[in-house]
């Protein structure tokens, strides 16, 4: 205890930074109703491919559900870094966002391939 408080109190010192307003207004333009919207659809995907994942429980077409699964919560990341970057709370990279849709759109691709090996 007696140790903890100033070990504390240098880490709260050493770790100052400036702090900034979050641009909120950002999420009432369109880009940002349209990224909202695509998020709630992501969730809303990724809620139904793990439904219909848990009902299919590793049969043959439980691979392709997984990689849904996966693409959607990919899509879901995605977008809360969009939002996050629009508001200016994180600076995100610029080439994350275009490099996770490729992996989401790789990912939904393979998917679709494999439902479509099963299936045919």
């Amino acid at each position: 205890m007696r140790t903890s408080f100033p070990i504390a109190c240098v880490i709260a010192l050493a770790t100052v930074e400036n702090a900034h307003a979050v641009n909120v207004a950002v999420i009432a333009t369109p880009p940002g109703i349209l990224s909202i919207l695509i998020l709630l659809f992501a969730c809303a995907s990724a809620v139904v491919c793990y439904q219909v994942f848990s009902v299919v429980k590793g049969g043959l077409l439980g691979k392709s559900w997984q990689l849904f699964l996966g693409a959607f919560a990919v899509l879901a990341l995605t977008q809360v870094a969009t939002l996050l970057n629009s508001m200016e709370i994180v600076a995100v990279p610029v080439w994350l966002v275009p490099a996770s849709i490729g992996l989401m759109v790789a990912m939904f691709f393979f998917g679709v391939f494999e439902a479509k090996r099963v299936l045919g």
